[in-house]
């Protein structure tokens, strides 16, 4: 199976599946992008001869006079984005620290096969009259139902989930990987890694004198540990059962083996 990468900053996902026994036996990493010049990922990529796109999304908006916040005008990013990646015919995208939302035509061209990994729980809901609704047990159908009666979404979604969780009383984290779509942070999910759990007695210490700072260093101090823990052993666990054809996604709900996974997707051990 062949896999390529795009990335904004340290690529840690792209480096634990690179440097992953499966790399040459189960997938390949063809090729890497970047939309940030800068970013800390390229470095590794040349070391490892790993041909390295760097397209800089800033300035390719800049010298068409297009908005770079506008999603529309992102089309044209990703348009240029899939000629330039078109001859490493990749079978699947993995999304590592990639801090843009991916668009059309993107989208299209590689449905249910761009993988994102996110560093919070994406099967605990909320909405107008739900705090908290943990759904993760329960069949995607039914999660479907409920957050159409209920408007709900992702609880925890965006750059901050894992402070986020920890501050809302959440007893552990974890890594989920999942399919990208247009809806942010809200494709099906296919694997969620173990748990790396809080001090929750020391969060209510520091909630209760109203002292931020110091969870605000704790929850990144967290989320880097996740990055080698829980997001690189959740993608390659993910690479692995797409290369071995064993994951199928059909109208929201992913199939390992022929059999529907819950809404949690398939669990990696603690």
């Amino acid at each position: 199976m062949r896999v390529g990468f795009f990335f904004s900053g340290g690529a840690s996902s792209l480096k634990a599946a690179y440097q992953s026994e499966l790399h040459g036996e189960k997938y390949h990493i063809v090729f890497a992008l970047t939309d940030k010049p800068q970013a800390s990922g390229i470095k590794f990529c040349q070391e490892v001869g790993l041909p390295v796109i760097v397209l800089d999304y800033k300035k390719f908006c800049q010298e068409r006079n297009l908005n770079y916040r506008n999603l529309k005008d992102r089309f044209f990013y990703f348009e240029e984005v899939l000629e330039r990646i078109a001859d490493f015919k990749a079978d699947i995208i993995g999304l590592s620290g990639f801090m843009l939302i991916v668009t059309e035509p993107l989208l299209s061209v590689y449905k249910n096969r761009i993988f994102n990994i996110h560093p919070f729980r994406l099967d605990i809901l909320s909405g107008p009259q739900v705090e908290r609704l943990d759904v993760g047990n329960l069949m995607p159908e039914e999660v479907e139902k409920l957050v159409k009666m209920n408007k709900l979404q992702r609880k925890y979604k965006g750059e901050d989930a894992v402070y986020d969780g920890m501050i809302s009383g959440e007893p552990y984290a974890q890594s989920t990987l999942h399919i990208a779509t247009a809806l942010f942070d809200e494709g099906p999910i296919i694997v969620m890694s173990k748990k790396i759990y809080f001090d929750q007695q020391w969060v209510k210490r520091c909630l209760k004198m109203r002292n931020f700072r110091p969870l605000r260093t704790k929850a990144d101090a967290i989320q880097e540990q996740m990055k080698w823990e829980c997001d690189g052993p959740a993608f390659i666990k993910g690479l692995e059962l797409a290369a071995e054809g064993r994951i199928v996604v059909k109208n929201g709900t992913v199939f390992l083996d022929g059999t529907p996974l819950p809404y949690k997707g398939f669990q990696l051990e603690d």
